[in-house]
């Protein structure tokens, strides 16, 4: 990613900022005829199109499950009041295993929320270009930054629905008060901080990279997170781009930094041997009972928290801190998100687009009591978000430099949510070594 590019992103992710809100769009008058095609108003049940939209279904298949598909299905209930479209919103953490079946069936959701901007160019030949009256939404709330993931042979196929900030670290105020520890402030301050919990006779970290059919890919943020630290942006952009092999040294380097740490003996709550049966969602769960000291996981992990009725912030059972960058580039993190791409382009299901890039979209989720959601929308009221964390983490989002993109969801759908998965298994599982995991990894990158 060149440095004008990240420049971009900075300006889409400055999530710091209070933006004024701005309207979804004018109401007509309802005792205007729906039917009278000459007049330029229309019902409070039509779309931007002046369609009668009322009684129409669109269908919304993605990652999020649970209460973060719960948040996802309220934020529509305005759009719904408005247009009479009602969204059905299903969620599954196989989605990447479960969409592509779907769309060979002939069966596809109306709208599917990618996490991997890669894997949209998967399904490029399936999905509906965006439609100029969309466009002219997503232009005015989203930064080209963003939408150049998601634009392939000129058409723009995916709406940002969600960013998510990856470089984050939770843990229990109360556990670093009582053992006097620190929030480190470089990545080798962070590294030796474990050690010293370890001496100290605590588990530094709680792990887990279970996740139905899509196990395996928290590790993949780990050790994107050490690529960055350890061999810095550009061998990571070469990384992503495939310009070196996925088995290059520097990457296989930064990996084995990723297992040692990890098999470090003390070092991860029930041991490496238990990372690949432990679930992401429940794996940060002991931290505030003393399971561990920390868990390196993504700011959308707080609602996981909080659904456990655990508090969060300084003062609370659980709290964070970024994950410090390298020597050379302090503020460098990692970032991903949530992309919307539709299926279909019946009128509904663009009035649905239309409605996930605008504020209001962002708004709901973003005042949502769930949490865990930062917008990518630069218009967003972020004075809305339910948590001074939450702000903070969008702070830290405006702040970084530079920023990249999660490298598997970048990574073509097979190697990002299928080959780098599996390898990740292998390698906590010992069954294969980084080295030839990763060896397995090149060899099923597609040819050009």
């Amino acid at each position: 990613m060149t440095r004008q590019r990240n420049r971009r992103w900075r300006a889409a992710m400055a999530l710091g900022l209070a933006l004024t809100m701005t309207a979804a769009s004018a109401c007509a008058d309802d005792e205007d005829d729906a039917d009278d095609e000459s007049t330029d108003e229309g019902s409070d049940n039509e779309g931007g199109g002046g369609e009668d939209l009322d009684g129409t279904t669109v269908s919304v298949f993605g990652p999020e499950v649970e209460f973060e598909q719960q948040s996802l299905q309220d934020a529509f209930e305005a759009l719904t009041e408005e247009t009479g479209i009602t969204v059905e919103v299903t969620g599954s953490r196989s989605f990447e295993t479960e969409v592509g079946p779907q769309v060979d069936a002939g069966n596809p959701p109306d709208i599917a929320m990618f996490p991997q901007p890669g894997k949209i160019k998967d399904f490029a030949g399936d999905l509906a270009p965006l439609t100029d009256d969309v466009l002219s939404v997503v232009d005015e709330n989203i930064d080209p930054g963003w939408t150049e993931f998601a634009t392939i042979d000129g058409d723009v196929l995916a709406i940002p629905a969600k960013a998510d900030l990856k470089s984050v670290v939770w843990y229990s105020p109360a556990a670093f008060e009582e053992n006097g520890y620190e929030i480190p402030e470089t990545f080798e301050d962070f590294l030796a901080l474990a050690d010293t919990m370890v001496a100290d006779g605590n588990t530094a970290f709680c792990v887990g990279i279970g996740s139905d059919d899509a196990t395996g890919w928290p590790m993949t943020d780990w050790v994107e997170e050490f690529v960055l630290r350890l061999q810095g942006p550009e061998v990571y952009d070469q990384w992503v781009n495939h310009e070196i092999p996925f088995d290059d040294p520097a990457i296989v380097e930064s990996a084995q930094a990723v297992y040692d740490l990890w098999s470090t003996e003390g070092m991860v709550f029930g041991g490496l041997q238990n990372i690949g049966a432990t679930p992401f969602a429940e794996a940060g769960l002991g931290l505030p009972e003393g399971d561990c000291m920390m868990h390196r996981q993504g700011n959308f992990y707080g609602s996981n928290f909080t659904d456990a009725d655990y508090t969060l912030g300084e003062d609370g059972d659980v709290n964070a801190f970024y994950l410090p960058g390298s020597e050379e580039n302090p503020n460098i993190t990692l970032s991903g998100g949530i992309y919307a791409s539709a299926f279909a382009d019946r009128p509904e299901v663009m009035e649905v687009m239309k409605y996930i890039a605008s504020p209001e979209f962002g708004n709901s989720r973003a005042g949502n009591e769930i949490g865990g959601y930062l917008s990518p929308n630069k218009n967003v009221d972020t004075s809305l978000y339910t948590s001074e964390l939450d702000q903070t983490f969008g702070q830290i989002l405006a702040d970084a430099e530079p920023v990249r993109f999660d490298a598997s969801d970048l990574m073509p759908g097979a190697v990002g949510s299928g080959t780098f998965w599996s390898a990740a298994v292998d390698i906590v599982a010992g069954s294969a070594s980084v080295e030839e995991a990763f060896a397995e990894v090149e060899s099923s990158w597609p040819s050009e």
